[in-house]
């Protein structure tokens, strides 16, 4: 049985993430552990894919940190725009008996668009006969635009200055979508509500009532002539894909309204513009595939059929051997998913002239980005800034860094906060604190051990991670490293997250990344799907 998982396919796959992650379907964080130095600390060696190599890892965990809806971004390859180059154009057929300039048999392969040098996304409809591009793109308008140099090209969007900063990098580009369209459904907010029926009778505001699959969103109704007049949102609430509005009490009945859902995160400049302006199954461009012979300039008549309506084309005739050179769209139609060309003459004898047509991908140039530039890699970047907060252990270094989806605490429920500790925390006396070093071994006389991670002077408190996770209130401690024995301790806290729990999706081996009070580390990830 012959299968294929198709390049949009795995866009999807990045967007079911992205969705989980921004409407909290599921909960997402950072763990990091290993302060055991690598043998060769420049080169950490390649993670293995087993339960023994993960598990190995789950007893250093230090901490973990949530990833918040602002910290993933879909991802497509970086190309930037460099004069005298030749792009490869838009072309819905490549990999079906054509291939594009650089030689790619699939559209995700081909050089279609470019980021130019102040990070605005264009794709190339036109590259004027394979020609060089040497006028960089730099309009934003929402039409189809052609240049100096004959390249026709399509204005996406603009990379947010934040977007740049946090997921921008040497071979991806961050991309986005407009959440608020229905065929993305990675929204989280409850953005307004429109008023479809106002209703009657009401005497006072009713209460608005919005019910979905978030949380938190609230609004007041106002009244005018007994109807239900607007609604004001007070809170926009998160994690909804989608929400229903009702209005109860107020002495009124039937007023009805839509909830309009949309992203807490700004879309990229000019996107939204772009993403409201594209047009479904326009006619690009039609490439001549055969010139056939004794055609008149005047003479040929271009005729589209298909789905759609409206498209038109004329054809330029070589008046030395009457084939036909070019063939130019003068009317792109609309609602075409397939288009047939066919070439005939009004009173000249041509014949043989064949072309193919190109139809803009489904919503039209813009409407989808992640999936007209095949996002299908999802990035990943957090700062560990927090250095109030003793989760994030400062003083120590660590190695691997992994993403875990549904870590539990020791209650066995989901861990949903924005930190946690995976240590066994111990108080010890004041002025005890001196008998243990981060990296120390700890013994307990439970048959626990323990390797020390963190020491707060302030509170008198130690940060052990476990091997062997046998402690109590009452255990009696040996520092081997040191040959310190008869440790005593006041109490001991439980780890806040269980690091035997959860779905590593994602495991990084890195050079040690060493934290101190005093800086922020931003920590990136990429999955590719």
């Amino acid at each position: 049985m012959a299968l294929i998982l198709r390049r949009l396919g795995r866009v999807e796959l990045a967007r079911s993430y992205l969705r989980d992650i921004r409407n909290n379907n599921d909960y997402f964080h950072f763990i990091v552990g290993r302060t055991t130095p690598w043998s060769d600390e420049t080169a950490p060696p390649t993670p293995i894919d087993s339960d023994a190599y993960v598990a190995e890892f789950r007893r250093t965990v230090m901490f973990s940190q949530r990833i918040d809806s602002a910290d993933v971004c879909m991802l497509a390859k970086r190309e930037n725009w460099t004069s005298n180059t030749v792009y490869d154009e838009y072309d819905d057929a490549y990999g079906n008996g054509t291939s594009s300039y650089s030689g790619a048999l699939s559209l995700a392969e081909a050089k279609f668009f470019v980021m130019t040098s102040d990070f605005k996304v264009y794709k190339c409809i036109s590259n004027n006969n394979n020609a060089q591009s040497t006028v960089e793109p730099s309009s934003t308008g929402t039409s189809i635009f052609e240049l100096s140099d004959g390249y026709n090209w399509k204005y996406m969007f603009t990379i947010s200055a934040s977007d740049q900063n946090k997921f921008l990098d040497a071979d991806f580009i961050p991309v986005r979508k407009l959440t608020g369209n229905p065929t993305h459904d990675v929204t989280g907010e409850v953005d307004s509500i429109s008023i479809t029926a106002g209703g009657s009778g009401y005497t006072s505001a009713p209460t608005v009532v919005i019910a979905g699959d978030g949380t938190g969103a609230s609004a007041t109704a106002s009244i005018g002539s007994g109807a239900v007049t607007s609604v004001t949102i007070n809170t926009s609430g998160s994690g909804y894909s989608f929400a229903f509005v009702s209005f109860i009490g107020g002495g009124g009945a039937n007023a009805t309204g839509t909830v309009n859902l949309g992203d807490a995160d700004s879309l990229p400049a000019g996107q939204s513009a772009v993403e409201g302006a594209a047009i479904t199954g326009t006619l690009d461009r039609v490439v001549v595939t055969n010139a056939g012979q004794d055609y008149a300039q005047g003479d040929v008549v271009v005729t589209v059929t298909g789905d759609g309506a409206g498209a038109e084309a004329s054809a330029y005739v070589n008046s030395a051997t009457g084939a036909i050179t070019s063939i130019r769209v003068t009317n792109p139609g609309s609602g075409y998913s397939y288009a047939n060309i066919s070439i005939t003459n009004t009173s000249a004898p041509g014949t043989n002239a064949a072309a193919r047509a190109i139809i803009s991908p489904q919503g039209g140039h813009g409407s989808n980005a992640t999936r007209e530039l095949f996002a299908h890699n999802l990035g990943v970047t957090v700062n560990f800034s927090d250095n109030d907060n003793k989760d994030l252990i400062t003083g120590n270094d660590f190695r691997q860094i992994a993403l875990i989806k549904n870590i539990k605490n020791n209650s066995g429920v989901t861990y949903t906060a924005n930190t946690g500790t995976g240590c066994h925390i111990i108080n010890v006396a004041s002025g005890q604190t001196s008998n243990y070093a981060v990296d120390d071994i700890i013994l307990s006389n439970d048959g626990g051990k323990f390797q020390v991670i963190q020491i707060d002077t302030g509170n008198n408190n130690i940060y052990l991670t476990a091997e062997i996770p046998l402690l109590s209130n009452s255990s009696t401690l040996e520092n081997t490293t040191q040959s310190i024995a008869s440790l005593s301790i006041n109490s001991v806290t439980n780890p806040e997250i269980d690091n035997s729990t959860g779905e590593i999706v994602y495991l990084d081996n890195r050079a040690p990344i060493i934290r101190s009070a005093d800086q922020v580390e931003q920590v990136k990830a990429l999955i590719r799907f």
